[in-house]
């Protein structure tokens, strides 16, 4: 069987420091033949190490003595996490963002500062700072395999992506020494004690992936260069990441969202197994040593794969990192007798899953989850592109085409990408014709999902079967929101009365979608994270965004006639 060496599973949200779910995922591991853990949490080593050469014992009494306490107590859950996962097979990763300190790193070290409030990721501070760090690290939690590292990101505190410091010093560095010099500092303790050093690909660029990869080599051979499965992030509509086999020489990782980042959260189900598949064949055939598999993410709480018929794409994921040809029937069959959770119940309820007893349940649920994506792929994203984030409604005209052409675009990889999303009469007839075929395919899901029910407890069928309901209504925003938000950059290019009036004439459809959710949603006690898709405060944002855009279509005394 093919396979790879390393089959990794990731926390990447408060849940890691919840021992009941670690030890529920360590279980299921164990099952499924994964063997590498990853804590994915930015600043997880500040939450682990003080350092003392900085923060002594009596500074820490004195002024800080809440984070002394915390960071004593964290060594100690850490450990038992790697005690626990090593007797069971696992290695245990790190993975976080740098360059990252705690605040009050600032009062004892002022000159990091600069008179403009800029900090200054050129000093050389940082890379003796860095050192300091992973060697206490290291003291502090010993079993630790090693540290998966973003340094390319700007969402650490440092960075040369994204630095405003403007002096001399700055000026004059090269991005890729920056990089070479934040990696050196990491890997040389690292790798005085046999860790792994894994340099992850987050970037929003070409350019910047190349740098990352660059920065590696000149470090060390034995450097990991962990990448997304898709360039920049995790959308399964985007091509393979282009770097995959092409790292110079240096080992691969390739990492997964299981969960649905990009698409539904778990909320709304969908296999993304069948293009997983797909993706590990290729990744393998490209020198690939390791996969890991992300099961939640840092922003939303209560949530994961862990309670949601996502959970399929976990073990599958899992069964495909130790056979890559696995006939994703047997992935089906396994997660079936595993057992359904329903997303509609938090994180931390630690609901038991439910094992369907109809026969033919697992191949309910694999035509379920097959058209499911189906559904989400032509929902959620436009010919490809990304529609929002964070799987929310766009707020602003602006603002979802900034996401789909600029900060989600394709172009980066696939040169001319955007112009499927220009306002062209063209392209809106096949737009607007995506969002229909979607909302008509949601139409169909309970039909195919009810089969597969047959038999459960009545309470966690209905929830299955609300579930279903708001899928519809999500969908259906997402038609009405695409219709609002094309209409309207149409019109601004062609500058025409007849598109501007067309553009003004669907808000009230959407203003009249806003009143049904605020109906649906009255008295209700969901998670959250429900309230997160359904948030109307994106449209009502977006209707008005849209009126402020046709003044001369409204008389001066009413300014919003039609919301």
């Amino acid at each position: 069987m093919r396979s790879f060496k390393v089959r990794g599973l990731e926390f990447h949200s408060s849940r890691m420091w919840q021992w009941a779910q670690v030890e529920r995922a360590l279980d299921l591991m164990g099952k499924h033949g994964l063997n590498t853990l990853v804590f994915h949490q930015n600043d997880i080593v500040e939450h682990l190490v003080f350092p003392q050469e900085f923060f002594t014992d009596e500074l820490m009494w004195k002024r800080w003595p809440v984070r002394m306490h915390a960071i004593y107590q964290n060594r100690h859950y850490i450990n038992k996490v790697v005690r626990e996962a090593r007797e069971r097979g696992i290695d245990f990763y790190l993975e976080i963002k740098e360059i990252w300190y705690v605040d009050e790193l600032l009062e004892l070290v002022p000159e990091l500062r600069n008179a403009d409030g800029a900090i200054c990721p050129s000093n050389p501070f940082w890379w003796r700072f860095l050192d300091i760090k992973m060697r206490e690290l290291l003291e502090a939690v010993p079993g630790i395999a090693g540290i998966i590292v973003s340094p390319g990101t700007r969402e650490s505190k440092v960075s040369i992506s994204t630095n405003a410091c403007s002096c001399p010093r700055c000026q004059a560095q090269h991005p890729l020494d920056w990089y070479t010099e934040l990696l050196r500092a990491l890997h040389t303790p690292l790798g005085e004690k046999g860790k792994t050093l894994a340099v992850r690909d987050f970037s929003y660029s070409a350019e910047q992936q190349s740098r990352m990869i660059e920065a590696a080599a000149r470090c060390s051979d034995q450097m990991v260069i962990s990448l997304k499965n898709t360039p920049h992030d995790y959308y399964p509509t985007f091509p393979d990441n282009p770097r995959i086999g092409h790292t110079g020489g240096l080992r691969q990782w390739v990492e997964f969202d299981t969960w649905g980042q990009f698409f539904g959260m778990g909320v709304f189900p969908v296999s993304v197994a069948e293009d997983m598949q797909e993706r590990m064949r290729h990744c393998f055939d490209s020198g690939v040593e390791g996969i890991t598999l992300r099961t939640d993410w840092e922003v939303i709480t209560e949530a994961s794969a862990f309670n949601s018929l996502n959970l399929f794409n976990v073990v599958a994921g899992a069964m495909m990192s130790g056979n890559i040809d696995l006939d994703l029937d047997d992935a089906y069959g396994a997660w079936t007798k595993h057992g359904l959770l329903s997303p509609l119940r938090c994180q931390s309820e630690l609901q038991a899953p439910v094992v369907p007893p109809a026969p033919a349940a697992a191949t309910a649920l694999k035509t379920f989850m097959k058209a499911s994506w189906s559904v989400m792929e032509k929902a959620a994203y436009v010919r490809g592109h990304l529609f929002h984030e964070d799987d929310q409604y766009a707020d602003t005209v602006d603002k979802a085409f900034a996401m789909m052409v600029d900060i989600h675009g394709r172009d980066q990889w696939e040169p001319g990408a955007s112009r499927l999303v220009e306002p062209t009469d063209d392209n809106l007839e096949i737009i607007f014709e995506e969002k229909n075929q979607a909302l008509a395919e949601v139409a169909g899901l309970p039909e195919l999902l009810r089969p597969a029910l047959a038999g459960l407890a009545e309470d966690i069928v209905a929830e299955f079967e609300t579930m279903l309901e708001l899928y519809e209504r999500y969908v259906r925003g997402y038609l009405l929101c695409a219709r609002t938000v094309f209409l309207t950059r149409k019109a601004e290019t062609t500058d025409s009365a007849e598109d501007s009036r067309a553009a003004l004439e669907s808000l009230p459809p959407l203003k009249a979608f806003e009143d049904e959710i605020a109906a649906r949603m009255a008295g209700t006690h969901y998670p959250h994270y429900v309230y997160w898709l359904f948030d109307m405060g994106r449209l009502r944002s977006l209707r008005a965004d849209v009126t402020r855009r046709f003044p001369a279509l409204f008389p001066d005394d009413d300014k919003t006639p039609l919301t």
